[in-house]
């Protein structure tokens, strides 16, 4: 699968400290401290060096005693991975930077840490804030995972104003992204698993109109029972999620319970898949689920793509011709 929802965005201007001079990747939060204030932050983080180090922007809004806020300061932002396998990812404020007042009054802020976790099994992030107070860290939530490319960019006004070269920065690397993400007609992928019954499943998963983040899906199955084979097909809906590390999470949920027949006339429930792309764009691991059972995925090598998709499809159908392109 092509990398199709994350595009480095490289343009340069002239600024101090370590602060971030590309958008490499950005990161949305909220957090409320033990007042009862709310806060929402965003990184704007250029790329890891070879020792993980990245600079990067933030710049957090809240509102106090009815005047909004808006504060900025120049972190460290460091990517590890874990014994564990998970992924750690770290905004330490640089020695030398201080809180800029970009909008408010009287306004005094202590820098922030925010330190969070990827869960390499699940892909949930978890994480705190935290700073010089001595208080105990607080939680953050993560908001990356449930906004899409168009809500990031509807974000930026509230972070930067229109005239400052960060705002350009961001208009163009959301643009870049979501232009890049609605050239994908079509793509393709083939998953195998073995079902709870011994049968070998093998799945043909042909994405084939861009929608937003979320793609519309037509999946084919074939397997054989009882010496027949069976072919079925059904709708979904794809949706790929960028993480942290750059890998792609893909999460693949029939639009209903309609199944059709191909082929062969055997009952069948439509299958949901969830597996992960690393940096490469190669297959690390996955699971399939129905009403029934579930099992791990395993990523088909097509040495033939001919043979292969003759296996689903006819040689009339549009499918198998674009394929072949």
């Amino acid at each position: 699968m092509k990398k199709l929802l994350f595009i480095g965005f490289v343009c340069l201007f002239s600024i101090l400290f370590s602060q971030a001079k590309n958008v490499y990747y950005t990161d949305f939060i909220d957090f409320t401290d033990n007042s009862g204030i709310q806060y929402n932050g965003i990184m704007v983080t250029d790329e890891h060096g070879e020792d993980g180090r990245a600079d990067s922007t933030i710049r957090v809004l809240y509102t106090s005693d009815k005047d909004e806020h808006l504060i900025e300061f120049q972190a460290d932002c460091y990517m590890e991975k874990l014994k564990n396998g998970n992924t750690k990812i770290s905004f330490i404020p640089t020695k030398s930077t201080t809180v800029k007042i970009i909008k408010g009054k009287d306004v005094t802020y202590n820098p922030d840490t925010f330190v969070y976790e990827i869960d390499i099994k699940t892909n949930k992030i978890t994480g705190t804030q935290s700073d010089k107070s001595g208080n105990d860290p607080i939680p953050i939530v993560y908001k990356n995972t449930i906004m899409s490319t168009q809500d990031r960019k509807d974000e930026i006004d509230r972070f930067f104003f229109r005239a400052e070269p960060m705002y350009d920065l961001l208009k163009s690397f959301y643009d870049k992204t979501m232009a890049a993400a609605n050239k994908i007609t079509p793509y393709y992928d083939a998953l195998g698993w073995f079902g709870s019954d011994g049968i070998a499943y093998q799945a043909f998963i042909v994405s084939i109109f861009k929608n937003k983040e979320n793609l519309n899906t037509v999946v084919r199955i074939r397997y054989e029972k009882n010496g027949e084979i069976n072919i079925v097909e059904y709708d979904a809906q794809s949706e790929i999620i960028i993480q942290n590390d750059n890998s792609l999470n893909v999460s693949i949920k029939p639009k209903n319970t309609t199944v059709k027949n191909i082929k062969g006339k055997s009952s069948y429930s439509p299958d949901s898949f969830l597996y992960i792309l690393d940096t490469d764009d190669k297959f690390v691991k996955g699971k399939q689920s129905d009403d029934n059972s579930s099992a791990d995925l395993s990523y088909i090598t097509i040495n033939n793509k001919q043979e292969f998709a003759l296996k689903f499809y006819s040689e009339k159908d549009e499918i198998y011709q674009k394929y072949l392109k």
